[in-house]
């Protein structure tokens, strides 16, 4: 399902991508926006520190990559 949801992308498509993201926003160069969040977790047992983060709590980081749409690219 992965490849019919979110193809893996050509570089047609990056070039495209980048074509966008000057035209639409003025960045030159740019094939994607990163942002992250912390998912709040109950601690795994015997994982010590490894899920603390600085906002005090145990937590896993979701990462994505947004093109000059807002749809997710990876």
């Amino acid at each position: 399902m992965e490849h019919i949801y979110l193809p893996e992308p050509t570089e047609n498509i990056w070039k495209k991508c980048a074509e966008e993201f000057e035209n639409r926003w003025g960045f030159p160069n740019c094939i994607g926006s990163v942002d992250g969040k912390h998912v709040t977790i109950k601690r795994p047992n015997n994982s010590g520190s490894n899920y603390w983060c600085y906002l005090h709590k145990y937590s896993i980081v979701l990462m994505a990559i947004v093109g000059p749409d807002y749809k997710f690219m990876c």
